[in-house]
């Protein structure tokens, strides 16, 4: 017999483990990317005064330009993090089996 059924079983329990452990990494490396720039925007905030003193407010342009476009890509990971969310619940639901 090529593969006996607790072959499987632990083979399906390392894949799911692994899978599990980098997702979770993942999320932790989301997390603190977003945590440093909501720490990031609000140092900016409180900076922009000084560079519109100073006339440098030209520079803001570009910054807030990267700020916006952090903001839309965080938007659109969190999309894909709820979607994949909501099918592992639907397939958890479904298919109580796979011990997911």
């Amino acid at each position: 017999m090529l593969f006996n059924s607790q072959a499987l079983a632990r083979g399906w329990a390392n894949a799911r483990k692994m899978v599990g452990d980098t997702w979770h990494h993942a999320v932790r490396i989301g997390t603190s990317l977003d945590q440093g720039m909501q720490l990031g925007k609000r140092i900016l905030a409180s900076v922009s005064p000084i560079f519109d003193q100073l006339g440098q407010g030209h520079h803001m342009k570009s910054i807030v330009g990267g700020i916006r476009a952090y903001d839309q890509g965080k938007a659109d990971v969190m999309h894909g993090y709820n979607n994949v969310q909501s099918h592992l619940a639907r397939i958890r639901r479904q298919v109580p089996e796979l011990q997911l």
